[in-house]
């Protein structure tokens, strides 16, 4: 994104890395779902993906881009779940 798609300004601010506060930045992952006949000893194969932002420094419009996209593609394509992690109250 060289211009904001949102008001067309080229003050546009590319490839800052995402974070958070704790040890890893924010992250989406895809994993393989367990076999029915699942052996005793088994690791699902998955695909992680971190993200990069573009921001506009006029109107602050921002767009998050994963860097491992063909990954989680070709997770998703393989059956590769995401798993919703569900807040501790």
């Amino acid at each position: 994104m060289t211009q904001c798609p949102k008001c067309k300004s080229t003050d546009v601010i590319t490839d800052l890395t995402v974070q958070a506060s704790g040890d890893l930045p924010p992250f989406v992952i895809v994993s393989e779902p367990a076999p029915a006949d699942k052996p005793f000893i088994w690791i699902a194969k998955s695909e992680r993906s971190y993200f990069t932002a573009n921001v506009c420094g006029a109107c602050g419009y921002t767009e998050f881009y994963a860097t491992n996209h063909k990954g989680l593609l070709e997770g998703h394509k393989n059956g590769y779940k995401n798993k919703s992690i569900q807040p501790q109250p």
